[in-house]
């Protein structure tokens, strides 16, 4: 049997939102190598008991504008627990992992990127 390839044209145009021009190669690179990554302040991982990292604490005093500016991405979030200071203003957050991965890889990817422009 004979195969032949079907000639397709290829769509090399890149769109707008993907323009690269100005990103930096390697930029996040050193970081990132072997997991090298300097502690997080206000961050506190939870675990399981062989653990591993289930879940996260973070304190809104630190990171409260950080929050509030990827919450409102994610209009439609329930079951997030907060602690609350005797007034009744939330202090921190705990995030599960099984519930709010995407949301708490969105506040991560912030916090790496703010530590290295530092």
């Amino acid at each position: 049997m004979n195969k032949t390839k079907i000639n397709q044209p290829q769509d090399t145009e890149m769109l707008e939102e993907y323009d690269f021009s100005q990103g930096v190669r390697g930029k996040y690179y050193q970081a990132y190598q072997n997991n090298n990554l300097p502690k997080l302040q206000g961050i506190q991982f939870l675990t399981d008991k062989k653990n591993r990292r289930t879940g996260v604490f973070i304190d809104l005093l630190s990171h409260q504008q950080l929050w509030e500016t990827v919450i409102n991405q994610y209009p439609h979030l329930g079951n997030i627990h907060f602690l609350t200071d005797i007034q009744g203003q939330q202090i921190a957050v705990i995030l599960n992992f099984q519930e709010h991965l995407t949301l708490w890889q969105d506040i991560y990817d912030h916090l790496i990127a703010d530590l290295i422009d530092e």
